[in-house]
């Protein structure tokens, strides 16, 4: 089931939405993680098109999406594109599902809009990279703010990695996530790359994203927006995965928490236990007050 492709202009940034489902049906919005594109999300589309309309944005940065103009990788920049885009599809009730970085996005959306938002779920999601080293290591704001601006100017001297054909980059992929089958890393590499005219073949996303700010790396703006959330929210953790489950007390902020763990799992739960994933989601979204 190939999706729609959707272009939306939101001032001057043009943001490519894959949609699936009939126009008619609660919406439900999916957003992918970092380096990823809305392309990842085709096997769960098609076990929820028949009774949602899915919208899955690639983010700024990613996929068909446009790169962004230098420093305009802020989260609230990633929630701002995701109000541009759910007004301009006049969707005013959704849910949301979000993986790792898009899930970060789509949890502080669900803060800032409570009202428009029926359930939120999310895999590894709740604390950013910035924040955990923060607190395994904590650096006065001016050591990292200066740090960032070092790895900042870094990454404008860097070239993107050029591949000299698709089964190079998809050869890539597959040591990168040796967790995910193979045709799943052939079906995502295949969505990730574009062919640079004068080169070869690079990754379509724009290596800037990857370069978070020093924002709220202590959690207190993560705090209060983990207290102002209405809906239901369902939490995806691999036992197996590095990214550790948040401490209990951040996670007791949260008024209407899940929490559900798979075992020996790693980060890519979507791909890696897509069927166990599919029945947590379809549960949780049944279970909604609105569906």
């Amino acid at each position: 089931m190939s999706p729609e492709s959707i272009f939306i202009d939101a001032q001057g940034l043009r943001i490519h939405v894959s949609a699936w489902g009939d126009p008619g049906k609660p919406v439900l919005f999916l957003l992918h993680g970092m380096r990823d594109h809305s392309r990842s999300w085709d096997w769960i589309a098609q076990e929820f098109a028949a009774d949602y309309r899915i919208y899955a944005p690639d983010l700024r940065g990613h996929g068909d999406t446009d790169w962004a103009s230098r420093g305009a990788y802020t989260l609230p920049n990633f929630i701002l594109d995701l109000e541009d885009v759910a007004t301009a599809l006049v969707a005013n009730r959704f849910a949301i599902v979000g993986h790792s970085f898009g899930g970060a996005i789509g949890l502080r959306y669900t803060s800032v809009y409570p009202s428009k938002v029926t359930g939120f779920a999310g895999i590894e999601c709740l604390e950013l990279p910035t924040l955990r080293e923060y607190r395994d290591t904590p650096k006065d704001y001016p050591e990292r703010l200066r740090n960032w601006i070092d790895r900042e100017r870094h990454r404008r001297t860097r070239k993107p990695h050029i591949y000299a054909s698709l089964a190079e980059a998809t050869a890539r992929m597959r040591a990168a996530y040796p967790e995910l089958p193979d045709e799943t890393v052939a079906h995502l590499s295949s969505h990730a790359v574009i062919v640079d005219a004068t080169a070869g073949w690079r990754w379509k996303y724009d290596n800037a994203a990857r370069i978070r700010a020093p924002e709220d790396d202590d959690g207190v703006d993560l705090d209060q927006m983990l207290d102002a959330i209405a809906c239901p929210v369902l939490l995806a953790y691999g036992t197996g995965s590095w990214v550790p489950i948040p401490p209990a007390e951040r996670l007791a902020r949260i008024a209407r928490l899940s929490l559900v763990k798979f075992s020996d799992h790693s980060h890519s739960l979507h791909h890696t236990a897509r069927n166990d994933f599919v029945s947590a989601i379809r549960k949780f979204l049944f279970n909604l007050v609105e569906r």
